[in-house]
């Protein structure tokens, strides 16, 4: 049964707030070694919001040499502005990443006939793959399953969905909906606790932020698909629903993430963009104790 689990890549900074692109390139090179099938960089893991843009093109740049086309890479370029969008996604694509990742417009709350043009104007001005980003419960809006097939019909460069929704009523739809038309737009769920169940809907799998920590875990609950084993289906279901438990640690829920990869050896420092909190000694307790809990030193 074919699966893919994607990397939603956070962002690792210095104590002093710069880049840390040697921790950076460590995390990327984690995620190959250990099986994970693409890495999406600056998506809402990663911090973009905060970011100033000439720190996004660093990034950006940094990624497509780095992973250096070993795996799938896939940029995030959403802005509220949309001459910035085509113009970052642009030399993002003529750079050599393999596409763009694009939120709808947030702050206000927008119909389906104007994410219809949004995309639409996007689509036609962007010279490579696109990804949908819909994350309703940040952005205000839900991208409906008729308007990602009317797009998807009307621009082959659109190309998938990552839809960021707790539960899976709305991926169903699409999945019953854009796939039944077009069987090759790839739709990705955003929660790792919704990754079985994306596949055996007839999805493509996730990205899914759980892998930038543990993308052993997430390569082998792969390989359980591939190799149609239930059982190891079924303990990285388990495995996964326990490790869920990261994300209730603090909110927002990187600080988190960025230190269980600091106790693991990847990041230097748990430092992020402010005004984004510091993980606490008691949530390090609470992060050992979930990774021990799993056998993970």
């Amino acid at each position: 049964m074919n699966a893919a689990y994607l990397a939603p890549a956070i962002t690792l900074f210095r104590k002093d707030g710069t880049l840390d692109l040697e921790s950076q390139g460590k995390l990327f090179d984690n995620l190959i070694e250990k099986g994970i099938d693409g890495i999406l960089v600056e998506g809402s893991s990663s911090e973009f919001f905060a970011m100033p843009m000439e720190e996004r093109r660093e990034m950006a740049r940094f990624a497509i040499e780095r992973v250096d086309h070993r795996v799938k890479l896939i940029i995030g370029t959403s802005s509220m502005v949309a001459s910035e969008i085509t113009e970052f996604s642009n030399y993002c694509l003529e750079q050599g990443a393999d596409a763009v990742m694009i939120l709808p417009p947030y702050y206000f709350r927008f119909g389906a006939e104007a994410l219809l043009q949004y995309y639409d104007r996007l689509a036609r001005e962007i010279h490579g793959p696109i990804y949908i980003y819909n994350f309703p419960a940040n952005t205000g809006t839900s991208i409906q399953p008729e308007t990602v097939l009317q797009l998807a019909t009307m621009h082959s460069n659109i190309v998938g969905i990552k839809d960021t929704t707790v539960d899976m009523s709305h991926t169903r739809e699409l999945i019953k909906t854009v796939k039944s038309q077009i069987p090759t737009f790839e739709i990705y769920s955003g929660y790792d606790d919704n990754f079985a169940h994306n596949i055996l809907a007839g999805g493509d799998g996730c990205i899914a932020a759980l892998s930038n920590v543990v993308p052993e875990v997430c390569a082998a609950w792969v390989k359980a698909f591939r190799d149609n084993d239930l059982e190891g289906i079924a303990r990285g279901q388990q495995a996964i629903d326990r490790l869920m438990d990261l994300y209730t640690i603090r909110d927002p829920f990187l600080p988190v993430l960025k230190e269980a990869c600091k106790m693991r050896g990847i990041a230097a420092s748990s430092t992020g963009t402010f005004p984004m909190p510091n993980a606490t000694v008691e949530d390090d307790a609470r992060i050992s104790a979930l990774l021990a809990h799993e056998g993970i030193h």
